[in-house]
């Protein structure tokens, strides 16, 4: 997701959609009463025949559909010459819009602002194959080139192999251990089993950096490689991992409060409740398929008026399914409360 304009105390936000995942972010960030402007196609009063113009309408209702979110309402502002009354925007990936609240809660701007930090990525690509591997930085912005190590290993009739081999993985190694803390993760890919090769070298030679690695099979190495690893999702998964790992964190920390018996934890709603009416809750976790619960709604704009934290808990992992057994609701208490 990008954030291309935004005013929030005018209630105000522009959104560029770059993947189905943001979709499912918004589903949590448009909501009843919201207005949202953007091109759509609509019916012509004369001739009937369609044609995409800009369409702002007030949101009534809406539907998460994986790639696209549909958001139906009544238009409050369009041409002249196209029909009013009810529409329905069918947003996906690639669509830019405006989006307009009578009050931005701050869960909701810091999910925005989480969903387009999550692009901030940097990865480092190293495809390999015998005698050959190509380097690339991966980032939001696109594919770079870094620098390619060329060896000419020779066959098992020379006695020169082993020298070469490993003058081979040392090029490699050194690329990646002067890389490592450049990026978020390594990915080493290729068509064999050299991939497998040089994590045990970076194991044994450099073992923080090899803790960074994630292998990939690819049936090729450079550019085509490089988008290869891109096309089989080990980019998403990455990202994904690193939402999954912060949540699971978090989760770990208020159980870590709650073992300890610390009176630094408490879970259920009334509990929650009454502690966030007395701004002691300074991490407050929420299970996703809570949030738009009007039953929690004050209690998380309480959170936010006494300038505490909102986390919110998917049930993917162990972690948020841990939480949801504890009534999907709880929080890390800045003080004791009775």
């Amino acid at each position: 997701m990008k954030i291309l304009d935004q005013d929030t105390k005018d209630g105000y936000m522009k959104l560029r959609i770059e993947k189905d995942e943001d979709l499912w972010h918004l589903k949590y960030v448009i909501e009843e009463g919201d207005l949202l402007k953007t091109r759509s196609p609509r019916t012509i009063i004369e001739g009937r025949e369609k044609r995409k113009c800009m369409i702002k309408l007030g949101v009534e209702k809406m539907e998460f559909q994986g790639n696209r979110l549909r958001t139906t309402g009544e238009i409050v502002e369009a041409p002249e010459d196209v029909e009013h009354g009810y529409h329905t925007f069918n947003l996906e990936a690639g669509d830019e819009f405006e989006i307009w609240k009578e009050k931005w809660r701050n869960y909701q701007i810091e999910r925005v602002k989480k969903a387009a930090r999550i692009e901030n990525y940097k990865i480092l690509v190293c495809l390999v194959e015998k005698g050959e591997s190509n380097f690339a930085y991966i980032t939001e912005t696109g594919i770079k080139d870094l620098a390619s190590v060329d060896v000419n290993v020779p066959g098992k009739m020379y006695k020169t192999q082993g020298e070469e081999k490993e003058g081979f993985y040392g090029q490699i190694i050194s690329v990646l251990s002067r890389n490592a803390k450049k990026v978020d993760r390594i990915i080493i890919g290729g068509p064999g089993f050299e991939k497998e090769n040089v994590l045990n070298r970076l194991k044994d030679d450099y073992p923080d950096v090899s803790k960074k690695v994630v292998l990939e099979d690819t049936s090729v190495t450079g550019y085509t490689g490089v988008q290869e690893v891109i096309k089989r999702g080990a980019v998403d998964r990455i990202i994904d991992e690193s939402r999954v790992s912060e949540e699971i964190q978090l989760v770990e920390k208020f159980l870590k409060h709650l073992n300890k018996e610390s009176g630094k934890a408490v879970y259920k709603p009334k509990k929650v409740a009454k502690a966030a009416e007395m701004g002691a809750v300074k991490n407050l976790l929420v299970n996703d398929n809570l949030i738009t619960d009007n039953r929690y709604e004050k209690v998380m704009e309480a959170v936010e008026n006494q300038a505490g934290e909102i986390h919110i808990i998917h049930t993917d992992h162990e972690a948020g399914r841990k939480l949801k057994s504890l009534s999907g609701v709880a929080a890390i208490l800045r003080f004791k409360i009775d």
